[in-house]
């Protein structure tokens, strides 16, 4: 079965196997192949594959942190830029902060006239090693960790919380971290917002991964421990053991099962643990499934938590990230508007998280978090005067650009109008801004009266007018959009 991002999965059992894994690309790469166009595309594809960052994204110090550390980040950086190319990171800020950069790192002083002259390939340049930043070896950590969840969520409710697993953040102060497991209440200790858990969860849960001990042995667990979560939780696979540590008069004191062999969280009345089923991998996909957690007592009256609705959203902010030759802070409101969903995958030849829009914001976030500076040592020097070389080239055909891109919206415009009823229309984004186009400029169309039954008719209708640009079609008046669309159909669209 041919999907639309270029994967085939090979057997039923292949894609039931699939989406137990949780698209974690360890499972994937044995079910699953890739289109590949060359070479470079299939060594891209098996180093993310193979030695990529886990699939972890979260805000840390004012910093994106991917996979348990800042090497992860670097090298999660490296594989977006050879995937996307450095012109997708050199279309995020100014030419003449990164001929500064330039000059720092390097010490080349050159201007917008001389690049296009410009060459580095006698520079030394060695490839940074960062094999640190690799998600390790498995040893069963998706089955122990989905194992935990599935049980977990099953309980919940009757001892009246909720669970939640690793694509949810649970905000601590301005750090943003995504927890393997964790139980909550959504009073007292925190309040569950539409994107985020507000607060310390009564229980958090990490798996370890080798090589990443001493992120949740130690950093995380002192953060953890400074804000206030009451009970924390390591889960070994290698060793097969669970370290239970419940926080006393503000300290983390380690405890041990009871005589019975349970555990029993103070922080959560009524809740038992027994860890021995978690060393059984038959449990781990939905097999027998024998319970990890249980209720004792009475059950509680379930009564839905709310949602409170505030704080950020996905997209409630306008991408405008601070670019800075050294690096600056990221605010929370800023992650969780800003960072998708850690769904690593891959295709049309390069990673993919969230599409090309959270592609685009997750290099925006790694280039503060590191600075432009400290960028430029992630590649050889020479890709990067390239990238700026093809920058300056699109920007000074800019016009003649814009008017093909203008051609193509009327024909789109008139398209729409007679294949589908469409009446009134109209454009926004770079398109009617005065600044250039750039690596990530596309056609953003808005419709009043676009029939819904028909959207996926629309879509290829849109995608048969060409690669380039990439055109979509928002509906002003139903669906998701984001605070910088909204903003633009208000103060910038232009009718058709």
């Amino acid at each position: 079965m041919e999907t639309s991002q270029g994967f085939l999965v090979r057997t039923p059992s292949a894609r039931r196997f699939c989406e137990q894994a949780s698209g974690d690309w360890y499972y994937l790469k044995h079910l699953l192949y890739c289109k590949r166009d060359n070479t470079m595309s299939s060594e891209l594809f098996d180093e993310y594959v193979e030695h990529g960052p886990e699939n972890k994204l979260e805000l840390i110090e004012s910093r994106l942190v991917v996979g348990n550390s800042l090497l992860g980040s670097r090298l999660l950086l490296r594989q977006l830029l050879q995937g996307w190319s450095p012109a997708a990171a050199v279309a995020l800020a100014p030419v003449q902060l990164w001929l500064q950069a330039l000059k720092m790192r390097y010490g080349v002083t050159v201007g917008n006239d001389d690049i296009a002259d410009l060459s580095l390939h006698n520079i030394g340049y060695e490839l940074e090693d960062l094999r640190g930043g690799y998600r390790g070896d498995e040893h069963s950590h998706n089955g122990v960790r989905q194992y935990l969840n599935t049980s977990l969520f099953r309980v919940a409710r009757e001892v009246g919380g909720n669970a939640l697993g690793r694509d949810f953040a649970m905000r601590l102060g301005e750090n943003g971290f995504t927890p393997d497991a964790m139980f909550f209440t959504g009073t007292g200790l925190n309040r569950l917002c539409n994107y985020y858990l507000n607060g310390p969860a009564e229980l958090v849960i990490e798996v370890l991964r080798p090589g990443h001990e001493h992120a949740d042995r130690v950093i995380k667990r002192n953060y953890y421990q400074a804000a206030g979560v009451p009970e924390y939780w390591i889960v070994d696979p290698r060793s097969r053991s669970v370290e239970f540590w419940s926080r006393r008069d503000g300290v983390y004191l380690s405890q041990f099962p009871d005589r019975d062999g349970l555990y029993r969280p103070g922080s959560v009345a009524g809740l038992a643990f027994r860890p021995e089923p978690l060393w059984q991998d038959a449990n781990w996909y939905g097999g027998s499934l024998e319970e990890l957690f249980f209720l004792e007592g009475s059950q509680q009256p379930f009564e839905s938590i709310p949602h409170i609705q505030e704080g950020a959203g996905w997209g409630s902010l306008p991408f405008v990230p601070d670019l800075q030759l050294e690096p600056a802070p990221i605010g929370f409101d800023q992650y969780i508007s800003w960072c998708p969903e850690a769904k690593f995958e891959y295709w049309e030849d390069r990673p993919q998280i969230g599409g090309a829009a959270g592609v685009r914001n997750l290099l925006g976030m790694l280039l503060a978090t590191f600075g432009l500076v400290d960028v430029l040592n992630v590649l050889p020097p020479q890709s990067w005067i390239e990238a700026l070389q093809e920058r300056i080239a699109q920007e000074q055909q800019d016009t003649e650009h814009k008017a093909q891109w203008w051609h193509l919206v009327r024909q789109a415009a008139a398209m729409l109008r007679e294949n589908f009823g469409i009446v009134r229309l109209g454009v926004i984004g770079d398109l009617v801004r005065s600044q250039p186009l750039n690596y990530w400029s596309d056609v953003t169309l808005v419709a009043w009266d676009a029939p819904q039954q028909r959207e996926y008719e629309i879509y290829q209708a849109l995608s048969g007018l060409g690669d380039s640009p990439q055109m979509r079609l928002l509906d002003a008046e139903r669906g998701f959009k984001t605070a910088e669309e909204q903003q633009a159909i208000a103060e910038q669209l232009v009718p058709l």
